[in-house]
């Protein structure tokens, strides 16, 4: 368990990390963030995090970047806070969709085209009919954008498991019935999405549930994303 200080330490770590994907540097974070302890303090807390495995050096360079592990830590803290909750402004903008789409295909696109701008990720948003039918992706181009996608050793084995539609009926299975559910890395089980993070849920109920899922490189803004579906999931389950 992390003390209060050293969360929010890694807290600005990973915001940081998340806006420029340059790793990151204990004065970057002393000098841009309102810790309210000395620089040597800042250090020290790098230190202990590093020691633990929440964030890691990559080569020699002098910054750190986040490890699955401490985006975990700081995504259970995200999910553990009273005041997160679905975007307000996403689910009026949906229903507003939903007014103005002719039928639900149309809908479920136009919706993950939104979602895809609101996080610079891949979205999906699916009925159940469709659950186990060639995958119909948006925001591919969007993802590939991102510094990490731009590797084939990255890009290519989601293409596949995109083609071939086990993301897909993965992302079904990982989905939550009751919100958004966030699986980081490794977490995945899978090589292939082993720089991935995807964060699902189903909406609607039971067999009529379909399926809604952000994914991104682990580097991705998991409280916009986390908002972005279950604001997504309300507004529609109530179709």
């Amino acid at each position: 368990m992390l003390t209060d200080r050293r969360q929010r330490v890694l807290a600005a770590l990973i915001h940081e990390y998340v806006a420029h994907a340059l790793p990151v540097a204990s004065r970057t974070l002393v000098e841009g963030y309102p810790l309210g302890v000395s620089s040597a303090t800042v250090r020290n807390e790098l230190s202990a995090l590093e020691e633990d495995g929440y964030i890691q050096q990559p080569h020699t360079s002098a910054g750190r970047i986040p490890t699955d592990h401490g985006y975990r830590s700081f995504v259970d803290a995200l999910l553990a806070r009273a005041d997160i909750d679905e975007d307000a402004e996403t689910a009026d903008a949906i229903r507003a969709l939903r007014q103005s789409a002719r039928e639900l295909d149309e809908l479920l696109d136009r919706t993950s085209s939104m979602l895809t701008q609101l996080t610079e990720c891949l979205s999906i948003v699916l009925p159940a009919r469709a659950a186990y039918l060639p995958l119909r992706s948006i925001g591919l181009s969007t993802l590939m954008q991102q510094p990490e996608f731009r590797s084939s050793l990255v890009l290519v084995p989601l293409l596949r498991m995109i083609e071939d539609d086990s993301l897909l009926m993965y992302i079904n299975d990982a989905a939550g019935d009751d919100g958004p559910v966030v699986r980081i890395g490794h977490e995945n089980g899978d090589e292939s999405l082993d720089n991935v993070s995807v964060v699902a849920s189903h909406f609607g109920s039971g067999a009529d549930a379909g399926i809604i899922a952000i994914i991104g490189p682990t580097r991705m803004d998991y409280e916009r994303a986390i908002c972005a579906v279950e604001a997504a999931r309300h507004a529609l389950g109530e179709i």
